[in-house]
């Protein structure tokens, strides 16, 4: 059957793909095989409207995906090593265990997305434009020390938790929510919580330089 993925600025139909569904499959089915399919052939999927597709384990590897509107696509496991998801609207996607090594995510909207055990490397650009090891090595150190408290001691006190008595925002600013936050670093703050609830964040990369 054809299936047809839309601009999703313009809503114009942008590929066609050929693919084998039931007439009656999940939406969120079809999706994914029309991206795989457009994967496959090489089509343009910059700007597409992907929302909610089902790309468990996909090969998306070296994909543009730039701009795409990827919200609540399920993306664990896919491989999306050297992809192009920069400005790509990432909210509240599942990007679980997926392989994110050497993607381009900067400036991509990854609000509430689940990034649990992904895996990105040094030179991967994330949401805020900086490399993840400039992150991990000057953005994170920075952000805990924002408060007037040692490193170490923000680190020491909070790393191994798992609620908001003593994570590591809350003892770095002494705050209960991140709504508590000085406002001129929230946004960091909420960044912070998506990287270190996916264990994406480990000490020793963070003490390295004191």
């Amino acid at each position: 059957m054809k299936f047809e993925l839309k601009n999703r600025w313009s809503g114009e139909v942008q590929v066609t793909a050929e693919i084998e569904c039931a007439e009656d499959a999940e939406f969120s089915l079809k999706v994914g095989l029309a991206v795989k399919w457009a994967v496959e052939h090489k089509a343009n999927l910059r700007s597409a409207n992907l929302s909610s597709a089902n790309l468990r384990s996909a090969n998306l590897s070296s994909a543009d995906l730039s701009y795409a509107n990827l919200s609540y696509a399920n993306l664990s496991y896919a491989n999306l090593s050297s992809a192009n998801l920069s400005y790509a609207n990432l909210r509240s996607a599942n990007l679980s265990s997926a392989n994110l090594r050497s993607a381009n995510l900067s400036y991509a909207n990854l609000s509430s997305a689940d990034l649990s055990y992904a895996n990105l490397d040094d030179s991967t650009p994330i949401d805020t434009g900086e490399t993840w090891k400039e992150y991990k090595e000057q953005t994170v150190p920075a952000l805990l020390i924002a408060g007037g408290k040692a490193l170490r001691d923000v680190i020491e006190q909070s790393w191994d938790c798992h609620s908001w008595e003593n994570c590591p925002m809350a003892v770095a600013f002494d705050v209960h929510k991140v709504e508590d936050v000085p406002i001129l670093y929230r946004p960091r703050a909420e960044q912070f919580i998506r990287y270190f609830d996916a264990k994406m964040l480990k000490k020793e990369e963070i003490l390295k330089g004191v």
